[in-house]
């Protein structure tokens, strides 16, 4: 039966539910979003497969800013480029207002880590609209709260204790030999700049529908399974909270991969108990230098720590220049820019013996070969978001914006209010085998915004 006959019959409503399921779970995001609203049966059949039976890699999402003019429900709602499709969705949001977030790290589950106008954090899928308050920030181990007789908080003091000899690797963590930093106090909204530098969903949240009373409530939703890490400044401490937690603690124990600013790479043991004081974290790697000169300078160099696969570790480094460095005396220059990126160099972990133990060093490699390179065909993705390599050929589909052996990089160098909202973002496109570079297509004029900074989403339904 030809489709026009199908669907003059009324046949579209009389698929076979295995068909229809099958469709679904290849359709991309804003795909799925649609199917409901065709018929009664595609409601169904939407209604009963599960979100997880999608694409494991979607199409990313680039979350533009927010453009201040607009009128209407802008504050209520965040807009996204999809890269794949070329198009911007704008999709609303539950409060507080998506113009008074700050994302500070993005998962590839489709979940954002947010730090709110008065910094306290949240997980948010910001396609479904689901939402898991995180504990308290006055709950971090060295911040603490001034409230008011009512318990808002009015200011937060920042008070940090370190080992005197820690070098970033776990070294020198005697009591005799502790170092106290100067006291400082924030408003509650300059907490999110000054101490959250990235956070990382270790492990995704999980819906659970409860029926039992006093608590919570029948029907109620409420969310387990979830890991949350948080690099936080100064010196790059990491805090984390599991679900059911009260509030956040250090971690505690050495297989998450974490690197400092120098390069120097670290794994901790999510799944070790609690314990009173933190221990020391395994070092997996030493330091990493890069042809930059400015290598140990985090502004003009950007490391990402990348597992290509299991125990693969894939650093890269990220080459800024001043803005204004490309530019003659006589020529116009941007205003409110800082640096823009010039390109990346890449290096891979090599253990010296089979099997680890033996030692290793960091090999520089190529990401200009086509499917011979390291990264075999796939395109990075840096930023606040976690450093992924995505395939193209899967679930991005090697179509539209997505090509493979490219870099999609968003700006995550320090921030402050002031550089969020007056500074032009380092946001585009670099191909590894060419050279070239240029924005995202599509996003060109809502990047004349600048808050909130735009952040890499891999959207998903499946929460």
């Amino acid at each position: 039966m030809s489709m026009s006959k199908l669907a003059a019959s009324g046949g579209w409503a009389d698929l076979p539910r295995d068909l229809l399921e099958s469709v679904l779970a290849s359709l991309p995001v804003p795909d799925r979003l649609r199917f409901p609203a065709v018929c009664t049966a595609w409601h169904s059949a939407a209604a009963s497969t599960s979100p997880a039976a999608a694409a494991a890699t979607p199409s990313p999402w680039l979350m533009l800013p927010s453009n201040p003019t607009a009128r209407g429900r802008g504050a209520a709602a965040a807009k996204f480029l999809s890269l794949a499709e070329g198009r911007a969705y704008s999709i609303p949001q539950p409060p507080p207002a998506a113009s008074d977030r700050l994302v500070v790290g993005s998962s590839p589950d489709g979940w954002l880590v947010t730090a709110d106008a008065h910094s306290e954090l949240h997980l948010l899928n910001p396609v479904t609209g689901a939402q898991v308050a995180l504990p308290p920030a006055a709950t971090l181990p060295f911040v603490s709260a001034a409230r008011l007789p009512d318990g808002r908080v009015v200011s937060y003091d920042l008070r940090c204790r370190f080992a005197a000899g820690d070098d970033g690797c776990g070294g020198g963590d005697d009591e005799e030999d502790v170092l106290v930093l100067p006291p400082e106090t924030l408003a509650p909204d300059r907490l999110r700049f000054e101490v959250y530098e990235k956070a990382i969903l270790v492990s995704p949240p999980r819906r659970q529908k409860t029926t039992t009373l006093p608590s919570p409530a029948a029907g109620e939703t409420t969310w387990e399974g979830y890991a949350v890490l948080i690099i936080c400044h100064p010196l790059s401490r990491l805090v984390v909270a599991r679900a059911g937690d009260a509030a956040w603690a250090l971690l505690d124990a050495p297989v998450v991969y974490a690197m400092d600013a120098a390069g120097c790479v670290e794994a901790w043991d999510m799944g070790a108990a609690t314990a009173p004081a933190p221990a020391r974290s395994r070092k997996v790697a030493p330091p990493c230098r890069c042809s930059s000169r400015a290598c140990a300078m985090s502004a003009a160099c950007r490391k990402y720590l990348v597992e290509l696969a299991r125990g693969r570790l894939l650093q890269v480094h990220r080459l800024r220049e001043t803005a204004h460095a490309r530019y003659g005396f006589w020529e116009p220059r941007p205003e409110r820019v800082e640096y823009t990126t010039t390109g990346v160099e890449l290096f891979e972990w090599r253990e010296a013996v089979a099997g680890g133990g033996g030692g290793g060093r960091w090999v520089e490699v190529d990401g200009k070969g086509g499917a011979s390179s390291v990264l075999g065909g796939r395109a990075l993705f840096l930023g606040k978001s976690a450093s992924l390599c995505v395939p193209v050929d899967g679930g991005c589909g090697g179509v539209g914006e997505v090509r493979g052996n490219c870099v999609y990089f968003t700006d995550d160098g320090p921030w402050s209010d002031e550089r969020c909202r007056e500074v032009v973002p380092d946001v585009g496109v670099l191909d590894l085998a060419g050279g070239s570079y240029r924005p995202p297509r599509g996003a060109v004029r809502d990047l004349l915004w600048k808050w909130p900074p735009p952040v890499w989403v891999f959207p998903s339904l499946a929460c």
